[in-house]
Protein backbone atom coordinates (compact mmCIF):
# COMPACT_ATOMS: atom_id res chain seq x y z
CA UNK A 1 0.00 0.00 0.00
CA UNK A 2 2.98 2.49 1.02
CA UNK A 3 4.33 2.32 -2.58
CA UNK A 4 1.08 2.78 -4.57
CA UNK A 5 0.50 5.93 -2.26
CA UNK A 6 4.08 7.25 -3.43
CA UNK A 7 3.12 6.19 -6.85
CA UNK A 8 -0.15 8.45 -6.76
CA UNK A 9 1.39 10.79 -4.81
CA UNK A 10 4.25 11.07 -7.69
CA UNK A 11 1.52 11.63 -10.67
CA UNK A 12 -0.23 14.11 -8.69
CA UNK A 13 2.79 16.34 -8.43
CA UNK A 14 3.65 15.86 -11.95
CA UNK A 15 -0.27 16.41 -13.03
CA UNK A 16 -0.10 19.05 -11.23
CA UNK A 17 3.21 20.93 -12.00
CA UNK A 18 2.17 20.34 -15.89
CA UNK A 19 -0.92 21.90 -14.92
CA UNK A 20 0.77 24.85 -13.83
CA UNK A 21 3.26 25.41 -16.52
CA UNK A 22 0.28 24.84 -19.00
CA UNK A 23 -2.15 27.18 -17.85
CA UNK A 24 0.40 30.15 -16.36
CA UNK A 25 0.82 33.42 -18.53
CA UNK A 26 3.87 34.98 -20.02
CA UNK A 27 3.93 38.20 -18.37
CA UNK A 28 8.16 38.56 -19.56
CA UNK A 29 6.75 39.71 -22.71
CA UNK A 30 3.65 41.38 -21.36
CA UNK A 31 4.21 45.37 -22.61
CA UNK A 32 2.16 46.81 -19.45
CA UNK A 33 4.84 45.09 -17.61
CA UNK A 34 8.41 44.91 -18.79
CA UNK A 35 8.47 47.99 -21.00
CA UNK A 36 10.11 51.34 -20.29
CA UNK A 37 9.28 52.20 -24.05
CA UNK A 38 5.73 54.23 -23.76
CA UNK A 39 4.77 56.18 -26.75
CA UNK A 40 1.83 58.47 -26.28
CA UNK A 41 -1.02 58.40 -28.89
CA UNK A 42 -3.85 57.23 -30.22
CA UNK A 43 -6.05 53.90 -31.34
CA UNK A 44 -8.66 54.22 -33.22
CA UNK A 45 -11.85 51.64 -32.74
CA UNK A 46 -14.43 50.66 -35.42
CA UNK A 47 -16.61 47.91 -36.20
CA UNK A 48 -20.16 47.17 -37.49
CA UNK A 49 -21.93 44.31 -35.57
CA UNK A 50 -24.55 42.14 -36.95
CA UNK A 51 -27.60 40.05 -35.49
CA UNK A 52 -27.41 36.37 -34.40
CA UNK A 53 -31.29 36.76 -33.82
CA UNK A 54 -30.57 36.11 -29.85
CA UNK A 55 -34.25 36.38 -27.55
CA UNK A 56 -33.89 40.12 -27.42
CA UNK A 57 -32.49 40.67 -30.87
CA UNK A 58 -31.89 43.01 -31.81
CA UNK A 59 -31.73 44.87 -28.65
CA UNK A 60 -27.82 43.98 -26.92
CA UNK A 61 -25.65 44.51 -24.93
CA UNK A 62 -22.01 45.72 -25.35
CA UNK A 63 -18.59 46.51 -24.73
CA UNK A 64 -14.97 46.51 -26.30
CA UNK A 65 -11.77 46.89 -24.28
CA UNK A 66 -7.66 46.58 -24.60
CA UNK A 67 -5.64 43.54 -23.17
CA UNK A 68 -2.16 43.07 -23.29
CA UNK A 69 -0.96 40.62 -25.78
CA UNK A 70 -0.69 37.93 -22.14
CA UNK A 71 -4.09 38.69 -21.37
CA UNK A 72 -3.76 41.84 -18.68
CA UNK A 73 -6.44 44.15 -18.71
CA UNK A 74 -5.72 47.62 -19.82
CA UNK A 75 -9.12 49.41 -20.26
CA UNK A 76 -12.53 49.79 -21.09
CA UNK A 77 -13.47 52.00 -24.27
CA UNK A 78 -16.79 51.34 -24.93
CA UNK A 79 -19.81 49.48 -22.84
CA UNK A 80 -23.67 49.74 -23.23
CA UNK A 81 -24.86 47.51 -20.20
CA UNK A 82 -26.65 49.11 -17.45
CA UNK A 83 -29.11 46.57 -16.74
CA UNK A 84 -27.45 43.51 -17.96
CA UNK A 85 -23.69 43.90 -17.40
CA UNK A 86 -23.68 40.46 -15.56
CA UNK A 87 -24.32 38.76 -19.57
CA UNK A 88 -20.86 40.25 -20.79
CA UNK A 89 -18.43 37.61 -19.67
CA UNK A 90 -15.93 37.94 -21.13
CA UNK A 91 -15.69 41.32 -20.48
CA UNK A 92 -16.39 40.69 -16.82
CA UNK A 93 -13.96 38.00 -16.52
CA UNK A 94 -10.70 40.77 -18.01
CA UNK A 95 -12.03 43.30 -16.01
CA UNK A 96 -12.87 41.11 -12.58
CA UNK A 97 -15.03 43.76 -11.45
CA UNK A 98 -16.55 45.59 -14.79
CA UNK A 99 -13.98 48.71 -14.74
CA UNK A 100 -15.38 51.31 -17.19
CA UNK A 101 -13.40 54.01 -16.17
CA UNK A 102 -13.39 56.83 -18.87
CA UNK A 103 -15.30 54.42 -21.08
CA UNK A 104 -18.31 55.49 -23.42
CA UNK A 105 -21.01 54.04 -21.69
CA UNK A 106 -24.95 53.63 -21.91
CA UNK A 107 -27.80 51.62 -21.56
CA UNK A 108 -28.78 48.82 -23.97
CA UNK A 109 -28.59 49.35 -27.63
CA UNK A 110 -31.64 48.84 -29.47
CA UNK A 111 -30.20 48.46 -32.87
CA UNK A 112 -26.76 46.51 -34.62
CA UNK A 113 -24.91 49.25 -36.79
CA UNK A 114 -21.23 51.14 -36.85
CA UNK A 115 -19.44 51.54 -33.44
CA UNK A 116 -16.35 53.63 -32.82
CA UNK A 117 -13.97 54.06 -29.55
CA UNK A 118 -10.46 55.35 -28.87
CA UNK A 119 -8.08 54.70 -26.49
CA UNK A 120 -5.62 57.15 -25.34
CA UNK A 121 -3.05 54.53 -24.54
CA UNK A 122 -3.17 55.02 -21.30
CA UNK A 123 -4.26 52.71 -18.40
CA UNK A 124 -7.59 52.87 -15.69
CA UNK A 125 -4.97 55.42 -13.90
CA UNK A 126 -3.95 57.61 -16.87
CA UNK A 127 -0.72 56.57 -17.08
CA UNK A 128 0.59 55.11 -20.70
CA UNK A 129 1.25 51.62 -20.89
CA UNK A 130 4.38 50.13 -22.53
CA UNK A 131 4.61 49.52 -26.00
CA UNK A 132 4.00 46.27 -27.67
CA UNK A 133 1.17 43.72 -28.86
CA UNK A 134 -2.02 44.87 -27.29
CA UNK A 135 -5.87 42.98 -27.83
CA UNK A 136 -8.89 45.07 -28.50
CA UNK A 137 -11.90 42.68 -27.50
CA UNK A 138 -15.06 43.17 -28.75
CA UNK A 139 -18.33 41.26 -26.71
CA UNK A 140 -22.04 41.47 -27.44
CA UNK A 141 -25.46 39.45 -26.32
CA UNK A 142 -28.38 39.36 -27.37
CA UNK A 143 -29.57 37.37 -24.78
CA UNK A 144 -29.33 36.00 -21.17
CA UNK A 145 -26.44 34.72 -21.31
CA UNK A 146 -22.73 34.69 -22.68
CA UNK A 147 -22.97 35.81 -26.46
CA UNK A 148 -20.43 36.67 -29.51
CA UNK A 149 -16.95 37.80 -28.51
CA UNK A 150 -13.98 38.45 -30.90
CA UNK A 151 -10.10 39.81 -30.32
CA UNK A 152 -7.37 41.98 -32.53
CA UNK A 153 -4.26 42.26 -31.80
CA UNK A 154 -2.26 45.72 -33.21
CA UNK A 155 0.72 47.36 -32.47
CA UNK A 156 1.14 50.29 -30.09
CA UNK A 157 4.77 51.82 -30.43
CA UNK A 158 6.45 54.74 -32.43
CA UNK A 159 5.40 53.84 -35.75
CA UNK A 160 1.55 54.46 -37.09
CA UNK A 161 0.18 50.79 -37.61
CA UNK A 162 -3.13 50.26 -39.12
CA UNK A 163 -5.55 46.99 -39.31
CA UNK A 164 -8.32 45.72 -41.11
CA UNK A 165 -9.04 42.31 -39.55
CA UNK A 166 -11.58 39.58 -41.13
CA UNK A 167 -15.27 39.31 -39.38
CA UNK A 168 -15.60 37.81 -36.95
CA UNK A 169 -18.50 36.42 -34.66
CA UNK A 170 -20.73 38.71 -36.04
CA UNK A 171 -18.16 41.81 -35.92
CA UNK A 172 -17.22 43.06 -39.47
CA UNK A 173 -15.85 46.39 -41.17
CA UNK A 174 -13.22 46.00 -38.31
CA UNK A 175 -10.57 48.87 -38.30
CA UNK A 176 -7.89 50.03 -35.22
CA UNK A 177 -6.08 52.73 -36.23
CA UNK A 178 -2.97 53.29 -34.11
CA UNK A 179 -1.08 57.23 -34.34
CA UNK A 180 1.27 58.07 -32.29
CA UNK A 181 1.56 61.26 -31.17
CA UNK A 182 4.37 63.87 -32.02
Amino acid sequence: MGRTTNKIAGILLLSVALITYSCSNDSSNDPTINNTEKTAGTLEVSTTTSTYKGKYAPRHVLAIWVESSSGTFVKTLMVYAAARKQYLTNWLKSTSSGNSTDAITGATLSSHGTRTCTWDGTDTSGNTVGDGTYNVCMEFTENDGTGKYASFSFTKGTSTASESPSASNYFSAISLNWTPSN
